[in-house]
């Protein structure tokens, strides 16, 4: 009996020695107060703005001169009338081309730009958990990787602290 009893006592003292240190990181909350991420949205989003207010000046310079075609197309013979008609076409298709390649332009630099801070994030998320002795540390999410844990398991504050304490709130 004493030995069974021993070797229970053994067994969970082994057990007990070879559990692991897991942790978890709400990675939405991150995204929101992570002051680089909050930076490089606002910044992408003024590009945005501005390429949209200077390609709307461009479309009223444009609509301006159809409607110009259309007050003088009376008096136009046909030839000038065709050739005013390539001519706005020939505008608008570029007007169209150029709205569509700066769009993607400003959308692939923006896409860069987060995929590197996604990248600083895991890596400092690597960096505190192995400071901290984690073995495994879970990123939550609305897709439902962790559904549930406890707080005292949640390191999301650590780690948005460590995230923010170098960076500037101004935009770069």
């Amino acid at each position: 009996m004493k030995r069974i009893l021993g070797g229970i006592l053994l067994a969970s003292t082994f057990l007990s020695c070879n559990q692991q240190k897991t942790a978890y990181v709400n990675t939405e909350k991150i995204v929101k107060e992570y002051k680089t991420m909050a930076n490089t949205q606002d910044k992408y989003a003024k590009m945005n703005d501005a390429l949209m207010a200077e390609l709307e000046q461009k479309a009223k310079a444009y609509q301006t001169q159809v409607e110009e075609y259309q007050k003088n197309q009376g008096s136009m013979s046909s030839s000038q009338r065709e050739k005013a008609e390539q001519d706005l076409m020939s505008q608008r298709q570029q007007l169209q081309q150029e709205q569509q390649m700066r769009g993607r332009q400003i959308q692939q630099e923006s896409q860069a730009a987060i995929d590197s801070i996604i990248k600083e994030v895991k890596d400092e998320v690597k960096s505190y958990g192995e400071s901290n002795g984690y073995d495994f540390i879970y990123g939550q999410n609305d897709a439902g990787s962790i559904m549930y844990g406890k707080e005292e398991y949640d390191v999301t504050e650590e780690v948005i602290a460590a995230l923010n304490k170098d960076t500037k709130d101004s935009i770069k």
